[in-house]
């Protein structure tokens, strides 16, 4: 990998797994961070036999690297993640575009190291938009102080920096833990207290246990982006008639939006079409 010397290589990755439409959106992603970023080295994840298609290969163009994952699961990005070519990685999922210059900047959010890993936090007045969001309160006997109730990190985006050799083994257990979360096999004691709705089938239920009840990562060092929602912003959130955006209505704790009101990343999810080929709708 070409990199200037003594410092740290920087890419984005993605990953398409189970149906060709998130090919497809893993290379509207791709062509999106290139309009703003042309120097971009980015990675994209997917199924063996998706890379043996010859009716696939032009989705594959100005790929860093296409690399084959070891299953077809829902949640192989997990696997994808701990496995980034790259020292310092900004992941997304592939039903993303970029829309700001400011992609190029995202690594600086890590701070030169300040950081292992950065989230966009899932707050209380944007919760309508997520499928499941809180079970409170925490129960645990000694009230699990500094614990949120509910799922707090977005798994759409992450960056973070694998020159932390625990960065890698955090991604993989991610991954790990929740194949054995959703089959039924791991079930850590804290879930006890959940009694309502199905988090068990969520991968930000695996990734609260690991940041906040694991002994394994507890020295981890993480943050929340700043500018939280510029960096996924959910097209649910809404987009307004004169041209802006929502962050100020899911997002109020936070002032960002008052000077930099644009998003970054915009996250279609529930808008784009996963089995037809309709695309973004």
């Amino acid at each position: 990998m070409n990199q200037t010397k003594g410092l740290p290589s920087k890419g984005f990755v993605t990953v398409a797994s189970k149906r060709k439409q998130f090919i497809m959106g893993a290379d509207n992603l791709k062509e999106s961070i290139l309009d703003y970023y042309p120097e971009a080295k980015i990675t994209l994840f997917t199924e063996q036999h998706f890379i043996d298609d010859p009716e696939c290969q032009t989705y594959f163009r100005d790929f860093d690297q296409v690399i084959a994952t070891p299953a077809g699961t829902n949640r192989e990005k997990m696997w994808g993640m701990a496995n980034s070519p790259y020292d310092l990685t900004f992941y997304m999922d592939a039903d993303i575009e970029i829309r700001h210059k400011d992609i190029e900047n995202v690594f600086d959010h890590l701070e030169d190291g300040k950081y292992d890993m950065v989230y966009v936090n899932l707050t209380k007045e944007g919760a309508k938009h997520f499928a499941e969001w809180n079970w409170g309160p925490n129960l645990y006997d000694n009230g699990w102080r500094g614990v949120p109730d509910h799922l707090a990190h977005c798994g759409g985006v992450a960056l973070y920096d694998t020159r932390n050799p625990l960065i890698k083994e955090f991604m993989m257990d991610w991954y790990t833990l929740h194949l054995k979360q959703v089959n039924g096999d791991w079930s850590p004691s804290e879930y006890n207290y959940i009694k309502k709705g199905n988090f068990r089938q969520w991968d930000q239920l695996t990734l609260w246990w690991l940041i906040y009840h694991s002994p394994k990562y507890k020295e981890l060092k993480w943050k929340f982006f700043e500018d939280n929602y510029r960096w996924n912003y959910f097209t649910s959130f809404g987009f307004n008639k004169d041209g802006t955006h929502n962050c100020s209505i899911v997002d109020p704790s936070r002032d960002y939006w008052k000077t930099s009101p644009d998003p970054v990343v915009v996250h279609f999810s529930s808008w784009m079409d996963k089995y037809g080929d309709k695309g973004f709708l």
